[in-house]
């Protein structure tokens, strides 16, 4: 499965889109990866895989769960515990779940073949997202797109 990750941000996750401005969904991301700052692991179980990683030694962990490990509601109740537990210690938590389409202007944003969990520095993302804002990056993006992916970070 991490040959079809990065193969999906080497052809999508990283390359200009149309419908969003020209903008790569994530124009953070094609630098990370040839820098070798994002690590991809299986997961086993979201409630320990996160017990040793080191925000320090890498900027990004992927972990990826088979779609049927976790239902939409299931994940997404965890990943919220997980940041009200950890945001306080500079760790979010963003999910993405194959069930779930995450639609920016018409776009999907998913990965589509497994569950995704990626797991950064809340400080690094917000920071990356407020020099985002002084673009037109988050033009083509409706109030609940922003509600859901960005905005409740800052809360």
């Amino acid at each position: 499965m991490k040959k079809e990750i990065i193969k999906w941000m080497k052809e999508f996750v990283e390359v200009p889109n149309a419908k969003l401005g020209n903008w790569a969904p994530c124009p953070y991301a094609r630098k990370a990866r040839l820098d070798k700052q994002i690590e991809i692991v299986q997961g086993e179980s979201l409630l320990y895989d996160f017990d040793d990683i080191d925000l320090e030694a890498k900027e990004v962990y992927v972990f990826w769960y088979r779609r049927q490990h976790y239902t939409v509601d299931e994940l997404t109740q965890i990943v919220k515990e997980l940041n009200q537990r950890h945001m306080g210690n500079d760790m979010v938590f963003l999910e993405d779940h194959p069930d779930d389409d995450e639609l920016i202007n018409g776009e999907r944003m998913n990965f589509g073949q497994a569950i995704l969990v990626i797991v950064q520095k809340l400080s690094k993302l917000n920071e990356a997202s407020d020099a985002l804002s002084k673009t037109d990056y988050y033009k083509h993006w409706s109030k609940k797109n922003l509600k859901d992916v960005k905005d409740w970070r800052y809360e």
